[in-house]
């Protein structure tokens, strides 16, 4: 089996080098590259594509979560875990915009890096105890603004408020669809809707269902001769 491919950015050597230390231990990783900054960083995975970058928050050049939304951009299927010296609320919001898959606080014990790594590898989102309740009430506001606003942006016109077709549609479904008529990929709609990118291709594959389409470009044709 071949082994998962990880990069490392960290403006601390002894910090690249420990984690380097212990992700070789393991004998399915493979530590490709280590890098002190922003700008290096995505150099780098540029030239190497690895499956996991290992991200610093605070960084020389261009911060951690500056890269990190440059490499989903150019790199949507490369995972990135975010590391930093402590919890904070506000980066972690800010890192799961950007597309980040889990936040890692440096200096816990080896095994809870080690499972925290192979649960990103595994698509499993991975955030510290004190953010989840945070990120439910953000989940749950946002729901609540969509159910407001929907019949205003999903049922404009009257061909759309007679088509049971999208008045079939749940709250999260009407989302991901005004999402996917703006032309968003399915990272950024993951990441504004607080879910995982297997989660909306699960979630577009109903929508496909339900609109009685087979593509995503055929979905979008539909919803915008509705709008007209």
């Amino acid at each position: 089996m071949p082994k998962t491919t990880i990069l490392i950015a960290d403006d601390q050597p002894l910090i690249r080098d420990g984690l380097a230390a212990i992700l070789s231990m393991e004998g399915q990783y493979n530590v490709v590259a280590k890098t002190g900054d922003g700008l290096a960083t995505i150099t780098q995975v540029q030239l190497h594509r690895p499956q996991l970058v290992l991200m610093d928050i605070h960084m020389p050049k261009l911060n951690g979560l500056e890269a990190t939304k440059q490499i989903k951009t150019e790199f949507p299927e490369t995972k990135v875990l975010i590391l930093s010296t402590f919890e904070d609320e506000e980066y972690i919001l800010e890192a799961i915009r950007h597309g980040a898959s889990g936040f890692l606080v440096k200096g816990v014990e080896t095994e809870k890096i080690l499972s925290t790594v192979q649960d990103c590898i595994d698509g499993r989102m991975n955030y510290p105890v004190s953010i989840q309740l945070r990120l439910a009430q953000a989940l749950y506001s946002s729901e609540q603004h969509e159910q407001r606003s929907s019949k205003e942006s999903i049922t404009p016109s009257p061909n759309q408020q007679h088509d049971e077709r999208l008045r079939g549609l749940s709250i999260q479904e009407r989302s991901i669809v005004r999402k996917l008529e703006q032309g968003k990929s399915n990272q950024t709609i993951a990441s504004e809707l607080f879910l995982t990118t297997g989660t909306v291709k699960n979630y577009l594959s109903i929508i496909y269902k339900k609109l009685n389409v087979s593509s995503r470009s055929e979905a979008v044709a539909y919803l915008h001769e509705q709008d007209h």
